[in-house]
């Protein structure tokens, strides 16, 4: 009995080692692993203004348009964040082919260049990479600021190709349907931070659900209480990066609301927006993945007739 305990705990601890190591070795190959993903959003049931109550628990996001009675999608954009590009070992030919692997209408990036400033001329550099490429096409590129973005000015980001929103607003033509108005909050950076009031410009001749707001943390959702768009895009959240049990992630490195009520990547409805985060393309502090792969996003909006 005795040599049986010892050898089952022996091949128990191989066992153990072995999904150990391969767990690592994923890991270290995850960041490589770029994933170009095609989503289509859907304005939620409720929209921002009007009476409270949207569930948000479905997501409208997740069947056809045609099936809901809304209109297909007539805007599209590409959207990537959380370049930091000091610890992304996505290539510059993968990154530009995921961006450009669908037309678009607008390309959007959500922040995050560097890692609190390292990294910052090669992560302008592939910014620049990707609007050269999109001038060929006559497709605009806009970005704002992450929080580790504080010391890279406008003239930095507008240099790149990609346009800077500092709190401001900014039509964008459809290549088949109407436009869209892109509200670009800015990111102070701050650990307690202090969130901008919403710009309004050109609101009187976009509807809500024709606004989109680009801002790199997703717990701007709670800074307004009177909500007038009906997109937001953020990043901010890597997906968790690297993969704990029990969301153990979340619990010991994000203070988020978001990330506290489970909302952390992809689709989500929250306060009458319809919301996506993305897992972002580069990783902070170290360069591992588990279960959070890197990714490029094309989507397509859709409104109600």
């Amino acid at each position: 009995m005795t040599d049986f305990l010892v050898t089952a705990a022996a091949v128990t601890g191989v066992l153990i080692l072995s999904a150990c190591l391969a767990l690592l070795v994923r890991a270290i190959l995850e960041p490589f692993m770029l994933e170009d993903v095609h989503e289509i959003l859907n304005p939620p049931e409720t929209l921002p203004g009007d009476t409270p109550g949207c569930s948000e628990t479905h997501c409208p996001g997740s069947s056809p348009p045609a099936a809901q009675g809304l209109k297909m999608p007539g805007f599209t954009a590409v959207f990537f964040t959380d370049l930091h590009a000091v610890l992304c070992p996505v290539s510059d030919k993968k990154l530009t082919g995921a961006v450009f692997s669908s037309p678009c209408d607008v390309i959007l990036f959500g922040g995050d260049i560097s890692n609190h400033g390292k990294g910052r001329d090669k992560g302008l550099q592939r910014l620049s990479l990707i609007a050269d490429r999109a001038a060929e096409h006559n497709i605009p590129c806009y970005a704002v600021r992450g929080n580790h973005d504080t010391s890279i000015t406008a003239d930095d980001f507008n240099r790149s190709g990609f346009i800077l929103l500092e709190n401001e607003n900014v039509p964008v033509p459809a290549s088949s349907g109407e436009p869209f108005l892109l509200l670009g909050i800015d990111d102070t950076g701050k650990k307690a931070r202090s969130w901008p009031a919403l710009p309004t410009e050109y609101f009187d001749d976009f509807p809500v659900e024709r606004r989109i707001a680009l801002v790199h943390n997703p717990d701007y959702i709670f800074a307004q209480k009177n909500i007038r768009y009906s997109y937001q895009l953020s990043g901010h959240f890597h997906g968790g990066q690297i993969y704990l049990p029990f969301s153990l992630e979340y619990v010991l490195f994000r203070r988020e609301q978001l990330s506290r009520e489970g909302i952390r990547k992809g689709i989500f409805i929250k306060n009458g927006v319809c919301g996506y985060i993305s897992r972002g393309v580069g990783c902070v502090l170290i360069p591992l993945r588990l279960f959070s792969k890197p990714q490029v996003t094309h989507l397509a909006f859709s409104e109600r007739p």
